[in-house]
């Protein structure tokens, strides 16, 4: 069960979650969205785990700080002519309104991609224009949430068998989550990969370095020099395509 707290640095209340595993062999700190994330072994107390981010409330400060200010620059609001990313490229965003049929009927909103005209449209009923701004875009983000989910994963079901025959390193299994702070992650006991259901709207050069480096992290589970040589043996340009996904990276926010 998730238990948010909170910790103040400097003027910023940003919120933690604390939580213990059995398998941990050390403290790890990251952000997911707004909130820190702390995973710990069973035998750290909570007390070590509250000194470690003290500790490191440069680092915390400054990264949370970035997220929203990247999250208040970023985030859609589905409006005609917005930019939306679907595999590297600009597609507008098309906000269609249609009569409403049924005035007791649930409110239906249609969202697809139009691959030839580079749209991604949206269509819903007049009568959701009476919502809230706020209960409006949560409605959308659903929706385009599911879209994202079901393509990033018939993308990965060609790009991950076929990373793993190159590299000739076997998985399990990949899952897709809606993860915003980082687009992939590796369990190397279990061979388990966990990937972003936004990875979709990234170049295709890119989502292959991601599915290579997580690939990666079952042979090495660090981030050493040895995992690095791996990782570009496979993908020689893996540096610059790293920069590119930190400096762009806030493109897939919404």
């Amino acid at each position: 069960m998730k238990t948010t707290q909170y910790i103040t640095i400097k003027n910023a209340n940003i919120p933690i979650v604390i939580r213990s595993y059995k398998t941990s062999r050390y403290l790890k700190m990251y952000f997911k969205a707004e909130t820190l994330y702390i995973s710990k072994p069973k035998y750290v107390s909570m007390k070590k785990a509250l000194e470690f981010i003290q500790e490191n409330e440069e680092y915390v400060y400054s990264r949370y700080m970035k997220i929203i200010s990247s999250n208040n620059r970023k985030t859609k609001q589905w409006k005609t002519g917005e930019i939306f990313y679907f595999k590297g490229e600009e597609y507008k965003v098309n906000i269609k309104i249609t009569d409403s049929k049924q005035e007791n009927a649930r409110v239906k909103i249609s969202i697809n991609i139009d691959l030839a005209n580079k749209g991604l449209n949206i269509a819903y009923p007049d009568r959701f224009n009476t919502l809230g701004e706020e209960e409006k875009k949560q409605y959308i983000d659903k929706g385009i949430k599911k879209l994202l989910k079901n393509n990033t994963e018939i993308l990965l079901e060609e790009r991950v068998p076929y990373w793993s025959k190159i590299t000739k390193i076997p998985y399990t299994e990949f899952k897709v989550n809606d993860a915003t702070s980082k687009f992939g992650s590796c369990i190397p006991k279990t061979k388990v990969l966990h990937f972003s259901s936004r990875l979709i709207m990234l170049p295709q050069d890119k989502i292959d370095a991601i599915i290579v480096h997580e690939l990666c992290h079952i042979i090495h589970p660090n981030h050493s020099k040895d995992f690095y040589n791996l990782v570009r043996k496979y993908i020689p340009n893996y540096d610059e395509i790293n920069k590119w996904l930190k400096k762009n990276g806030g493109n897939i926010l919404f």
